[in-house]
């Protein structure tokens, strides 16, 4: 009851004007940010960090969540309109949205997007009112073992569920992981697979590769096929733009668990919402009726990875709040900002400055409902840009593609880089390798590269510490099941197949 009572004074407190307006700015912000190829919501937090400096600390830290929670529905936009991910975390979006918006929905996509985005943010956000401190008590067990089978985990989940062939997905995987070992060597600083090149010391950016290999590679493969003169011209009416009933009903379970997956990932420091994407497409896929779908075009595989990165993105906060420790890129800078307005998050925040604390997450709750108005009322014309011809629309996101990576660091060095990863997309495409692991190989590898190494310096080099809590122990055993069904399930389809035809 007192925590109701809490929230309801936090939910007052955020209908103040000035708090309004910084929920406002920091939505539209984070919806452009989130829709730049190129750009993240970090980029975009980071953009607002030397606005906040004279502000009331509840009005700074509304405006930098609201860029936050704002990229994660921008992210869908680009990801569905032209196939490429506004930010890593919404790569799974492109599998199923990009198919959609090709055949003339990309209206009924975008809706279910802002739907599924508000939907996995209120379950979220209705969890951390109530289990903030238990959930980030319990995140604590999960040290540098745990997260390097959580790791695991995610890998294999994909890899072994995200293609029709295995095999292919995990030379795709490889090709991701060395990838992601290409620069300065954490540890040590010896140079890997750099080739001599100083503009490799700092590593390839995972925005490099991403709109290398999605932008630029998914167009060459469009402009080589035969299908390129003839895009899809549906029916262009207010009612195409929106979900239908029917796909509320279809998704609802995946929009539940989803939210549910994504808010527990979130809270794990390291894990982000990229992983809690992963895990709800690929849970959403092993429980649907109709699997074949998925990455051709399914509703679910919209829902699922929008419901999930939405929850996380309020999730990864609880443990900023709670413990000071970041659960993501976005809110280690959003940590900075915290201290830069002479706040020190920890458990006293929760006892020594209760009005802020409360205040901010009715905000929370506020910018939730305002963007699903502002991207409504965006859709129409955001869902008009698939009917462009594409000998217009092409130059012009090529130009976009360039310019966002080049905004990144001001390197002409990287518009190089992104050019060759999309020509390496265009390569995988046509020889049908999957680029999913590619990319979640280049995310994933320094974060798995640190939990190993961590684990091992931790333990003296005793490799047993990877199976000697219970939490990694399961986690592990479950990904080598994954494994073994990835060799043995092609072997037992295959005999099946050789007694039904000698039958």
């Amino acid at each position: 009851m007192e925590t109701i009572d809490l929230l309801l004074n936090g939910l007052s407190g955020a209908f103040l004007p000035q708090n309004l307006l910084a929920v406002l700015v920091g939505v539209l912000l984070g919806l452009a940010v989130g829709a730049l190829p190129a750009l993240g919501p970090a980029a975009g937090v980071a953009i607002l960090l030397p606005a906040i400096v004279n502000l009331d600390p509840t009005m700074a830290i509304a405006g930098l969540a609201g860029v936050y929670y704002g990229a994660m529905y921008g992210g869908a936009i680009t990801s569905i309109l032209i196939g490429v991910p506004g930010d890593s975390a919404a790569m799974m979006t492109v599998l199923d949205g990009y198919p959609m918006a090709r055949r003339g929905e990309a209206g009924r996509a975008l809706g279910m997007a802002v739907y599924a985005s508000f939907v996995g943010g209120m379950i979220a956000l209705v969890l951390m009112t109530f289990l903030s401190a238990w959930i980030a008590r319990a995140a604590l067990a999960f040290g540098p073992a745990e997260m390097t089978a959580l790791i695991v985990l995610a890998l294999c989940l994909v890899t072994v569920l995200g293609g029709s062939d295995p095999l292919k997905g995990f030379v795709a995987l490889g090709l991701g992981l060395w990838v992601a070992m290409i620069g300065l060597d954490p540890i040590s600083g010896i140079p890997r697979f750099t080739f001599s090149n100083i503009h490799l010391l700092d590593g390839i950016d995972f925005t490099i590769v991403v709109v290398g290999m999605y932008g630029l590679g998914q167009m060459f493969a469009e402009l080589g096929s035969s299908e390129t003169g003839g895009r899809s011209t549906a029916n262009y009416s207010m009612a195409s733009l929106f979900p239908r009933l029917s796909d509320f009903l279809r998704c609802k379970w995946h929009l539940v668990t989803s939210a549910l997956i994504g808010f527990f990932i979130g809270v794990l420091p390291g894990a982000g919402a990229t992983a809690a994407t992963v895990f709800a497409y690929a849970t959403a896929k092993r429980f649907s009726k109709t699997p074949e779908e998925f990455g051709k075009g399914s509703i679910e595989g919209v829902a699922a990875p929008e419901s999930a990165n939405n929850a996380a993105s309020y999730s990864a906060m609880i443990p900023l709040f709670t413990l000071g420790i970041p659960g993501s890129g976005t809110t280690a800078v959003m940590l900075g900002g915290l201290l830069m307005l002479g706040l020190e998050p920890g458990p006293r925040l929760f006892s020594q400055q209760p009005e802020f604390i409360w205040t901010l997450i009715g905000t929370f709750y506020v910018g939730n409902v305002v963007l699903v108005f502002l991207t409504l009322l965006l859709i129409p014309a955001l869902a008009a840009l698939v009917f462009i011809r594409i000998s217009l629309l092409f130059p012009i996101v090529v130009a976009v593609v360039f310019f966002g990576i080049y905004s990144v660091n001001y390197n002409v060095a990287d518009v190089g880089i992104c050019a060759i990863f999309g020509l390496a997309g265009y390569v995988l495409t046509r020889l049908q390798y999957p680029m999913l692991p590619v990319l979640l190989g280049v995310i994933l590898g320094p974060l798995l590269e640190r939990a190993i190494r961590r684990s091992l310096i931790i333990s003296d080099g005793d490799v047993t510490i990877f199976w000697s809590s219970a939490i990694s122990a399961i986690v592990l055993a479950i990904a080598a099941a994954l494994l073994l069904w990835a060799i043995v399930g092609p072997l037992i389809r295959a005999l099946i197949g050789r007694r039904r035809a000698s039958a």
